[in-house]
Parts: C-alpha cells; structure tokens; sequence
C-alpha cells in the first residue's frame, strides 16, 4: 500500500533526527541531567518541530487561496469573453475532481482559445474599421466611434459601412469640383492668352 504524503513526511522527519536522539539520550546520560532538564530539552525540541510544521500549514493555506482566486478570477474572465463572442449557452465548466492547478491549467486553456477566437473576429473587422478611419482623417472629418476592446456588434459594422460609403461619396465630390475649378481656372487663363505651366497660383 502507498504511504500517504503525511505518513512519508513523518518518516522522513525520523530519518532525519533518528541519530540525533540517540546522541542526545547519551549525552544527557553522560552528563547525568534531571529527568526535569531533560524534560525541558525534550519540549524546545517538540515546540521547534510543532513551530516549523504549522509555519508550513499557514504557508500553503495562503498558496492555496490564491489559486483559488487565480481561478474564479479566471472563470471571471471565461464569462466575459464568452459573452463578447455571442457565444450561446454558458461556458463549460472545469471537469469535477481537478485539483486547483489543473483548474488553473483548464481555465488557462479556455481563455486562450476564446482570445484567439476574439482575435479572429477583430480582424474580419479590422479593415473596413482602419479604412474608414483613414479616410475621415485624410477628410478631416470624424471616424464611427468603436471601442477597440470589444467585439463591434452588427449595427456598429453597419455605421461603419454606411460611413465609408458617405466618405467616399464624399472623396469623390471633392475630387469632381477639384478637377472642375481646374478646368475653369484653366480656360480663364485660355482667355486671358497665359500659360497654366509658367503661371504661379
């Protein structure tokens, strides 16, 4: 049968200090302490030991409730990115029976791959978003709003698609009564018998 971790550690304390009692019991033979003094001795011993081993405890007591916060933290964020993605249902729970580490390692995975997907949608957006908004800035008129940290929903691409088509139609008018103005100041200096090229505006 497998010893458990605490039979193991014990046995392996004794090991340790196995050889050190016995040189004690002959030194205080020896020496020929009182049952009192060697009393004494023998409880600094069992308070060191009891010291050392509830330090441990309290120690990963600690370790244990902050992977227990990594991962609620971590559900939390599951949650979010579940829902940003419109995905249907609620996020699939960690298998029972996983120690805490191995909950970590799962919620780990699943917020990795819903990352992913979050950055797969983001790019199908992406262009269209980075055209308008070149567009407006080269315009000097003002880009559709859409948050970068969110996925856009259907009616924000929609805007965005409406306002590119503005701004084009806009890009092209502006293009169309540039080329007109020249065409006027053209053959206003036609008229005036002067030569576009050597004519400085």
């Amino acid at each position: 049968t497998t010893m458990s971790y605490s039979e193991t550690l014990d046995s392996l304390i004794r090991q340790s200090y196995d050889a050190n009692l016995k040189e004690l019991q002959e030194l205080w033979m020896t020496m020929g302490l009182s049952r009192g003094e060697i009393d004494k001795r023998m409880d600094t011993v069992r308070l060191r030991v009891s010291d050392i081993t509830t330090e441990m405890v309290e120690c990963d007591r600690e370790n244990k409730i902050k992977i227990e916060e990594v991962c609620h933290n971590m559900k939390k964020d599951v949650r979010v990115l579940w829902r940003k993605l419109k995905m249907k249902g609620e996020p699939e729970q960690p298998p029972s029976g996983l120690t805490l580490l191995e909950q970590q390692k799962y919620l780990r995975t699943e917020l990795v791959s819903l990352e992913e997907k979050r950055k797969e949608r983001m790019q199908q957006f992406r262009s269209v978003i980075d055209e308008e908004r070149a567009l407006a800035a080269k315009l000097g008129l003002q880009a559709v709003y859409i948050d970068e940290d969110t996925i856009p929903e259907k009616e924000d691409m929609q805007r965005v698609e409406e306002s590119l088509r503005k701004l084009v139609r806009v890009k092209e008018e502006r293009e169309t009564h540039m080329f007109t103005m020249k065409e006027e100041i053209v053959a206003l200096l036609d008229c005036l018998g002067m030569d576009l090229n050597a004519t400085t505006l």
